[in-house]
């Protein structure tokens, strides 16, 4: 398998790309500890609402969800 230039460029520059938003929000999130923890406190409802729901996302989240549905009907 060949990779063509094109693909060198997407993958350069997407790994450049997390690399910069990873340095950013590090820095975004070592001003305090406030800022740390609770993201400054300037994050809106529903992204607070996405991070929370994000770690049901993985095989232990689902399956206790589904042994409290079997549990309690």
């Amino acid at each position: 398998m060949q990779l063509h230039a094109i693909d060198i460029v997407i993958i350069v520059s997407y790994f450049l790309t997390v690399v910069l938003i990873g340095l950013w929000v590090s820095r975004r999130g070592a001003k305090d500890l406030e800022s740390y923890f609770l993201g400054g406190k300037s994050l809106p409802w529903y992204i607070l609402g996405i991070s929370d729901a994000s770690g049901m996302f993985d095989i232990s989240g689902t399956m206790v969800l589904v042994t409290w549905l079997f549990m309690y009907g």
